[in-house]
């Protein structure tokens, strides 16, 4: 099965860590990988090609046509004994459906966002999103990561009978219980090990509202003189004079620590006690789902599958909402540990039952078996 995935980029998401993990689940000889970056060269770029798939950067500028990686992809499309071109993310889906030669494979639409307001979206987003709309029936099939981003896009006008939904994996021989990782960690960022420590794990984005976790956190330091913070991500580091001064306005200076991206988030999910989503908007967020897999009880915002993700294993609350927030983090700040240790099991069964990379790679296997003969069977049929 010779697959092509078309991405936007490779820098630390959930999109290209999701595409990792696929590249690492459904491995060669029964499948051969090529992926195409329309952007440069990404800190993923090499996890991907340790995965044994060919990758091709376009280099191709944000929101600047460029005729020649255009080109390049068609060139690219036209790969004899090519099965399946997959994207991911919208802007991906658009290139490669644009670029598909007329016999060429099939293309599988990739969806990792859940447009709940267009007016919260940028006015490009909201102009790929209509875009998109007009030629999903360009698509084989379209796969979601959350059943709540399917719907909210079929009531939109995404082709309904495209529908895929297919959740994220993960690694649970990495992401998973760690105590020795648990101290080390602590001791790393002056955590003591009894304070109460809740940890975010989110690039720097409007969409993941760091504002609202921080609020919270502000809220939970007036009754818990032992609650710590940390945040990860990219762009969530001391360089970043935004968040440096939301910091210090609510006088959080003493009690958040802003680690930036980080490659061991395994280990720093070890050493917390709560994981949490703070966003106003996913589909399904990968923090969450590493986090309890770490054996890590989550408070999260309801959005995207969170619901049905967490379940009752831990907190959903509004978004938007840092007194919400707060009231979760402080539900399992005043259980017993053995309570919440036993919660975090639950957390990590549920990630070990549900979401393991064995049975994600045997749904995006058994996709791609299904609709990689339908433009067969049609051209030798014509």
């Amino acid at each position: 099965m010779k697959v092509l995935h078309v991405i936007t980029g490779l820098h630390t998401g959930g999109a290209e860590t999701a595409l990792c993990r696929l590249l690492e689940t459904l491995r060669p000889p029964e499948f051969e990988h090529s992926v195409v970056a329309l952007r440069g060269e990404g800190p993923l770029s090499a996890r991907v090609r340790a995965a044994g798939a060919r990758v091709t950067h376009l280099n191709m500028r944000p929101s600047t046509p460029n005729p020649f990686g255009a080109l390049r992809l068609w060139r690219l499309q036209r790969t004899e004994g090519l099965d399946v071109v997959q994207g991911w993310m919208s802007h991906a889906n658009l290139a490669a459906t644009l670029t598909r030669p007329a016999a060429g494979a099939p293309v599988v639409w990739g969806i990792r966002h859940t447009p709940y307001d267009l007016a919260d979206e940028k006015p490009l987003t909201r102009l790929v999103l209509g875009t998109s709309k007009a030629l999903a029936k360009r698509a084989t099939a379209i796969v979601y990561n959350s059943t709540v981003s399917a719907r909210r896009h079929e009531a939109l006008g995404y082709p309904s009978d495209r529908t895929r939904v297919i959740p994220n994996g993960f690694d649970t021989a990495i992401f998973k219980p760690d105590p020795v990782a648990r101290c080390e960690v602590r001791a790393e960022l002056a955590l003591s090990p009894e304070a109460f420590v809740v940890g975010l794990v989110a690039r720097w984005h409007p969409m993941k509202d760091h504002e609202n976790f921080l609020r919270a956190a502000a809220l939970l330091s007036k009754s818990r003189s032992d609650a710590m913070f940390v945040m990860v991500g990219d762009g969530v580091d001391a360089g970043n004079g935004t968040l440096r001064e939301l910091i210090r306005a609510l006088g959080l200076s003493k009690c958040v620590r802003l680690c930036g991206p980080r490659r061991d988030v395994a280990a720093l999910n070890a050493a917390l006690d709560v994981g949490s989503s703070s966003s106003w908007g996913e589909a399904f967020p990968n923090a969450i789902g590493e986090a309890m897999s770490c054996g890590i009880p989550c408070v999260a915002t309801d959005v995207g599958d969170i619901r049905e993700i967490v379940a009752n294993t831990g907190v959903v609350v509004p978004p938007r909402d840092p007194q919400a927030l707060c009231a979760g983090w402080l539900e399992f700040a005043r259980m017993d540990t053995s309570v919440r240790r036993a919660l975090g099991e639950d957390a990590r069964q549920r990630v070990m039952d549900r979401y393991s990379l064995s049975e994600v790679g045997r749904r995006y296997a058994a996709l791609y078996a299904e609709v990689a003969p339908l433009l067969r069977n049609k051209t030798s049929s014509s």
